[in-house]
């Protein structure tokens, strides 16, 4: 009966870290998800900074000297 019980205390410890483990997928999966949902925000949205589309294009005049 001895070994009975270890058995299930090793199947128990195993379900354990199993769930554990399914867990910690899922909650990777979403936050990689969240991610990619505030990249994307982020890069359509208008720039904030006035003037800052104009700092993206380049200069066709040489600097002042």
């Amino acid at each position: 009966m001895k070994s009975l019980k270890d058995q299930n205390l090793i199947v128990l410890a195993l379900a354990i870290v199993g769930g554990c483990a399914l867990l910690y997928g899922a909650l990777t999966i979403y936050h990689r998800h969240v991610v990619q949902e505030q990249e994307r925000a982020i890069m359509s949205a208008p720039p904030q900074i006035p003037g800052a589309s104009q700092m993206l294009k380049p200069s066709t005049k040489p600097p002042p000297q």
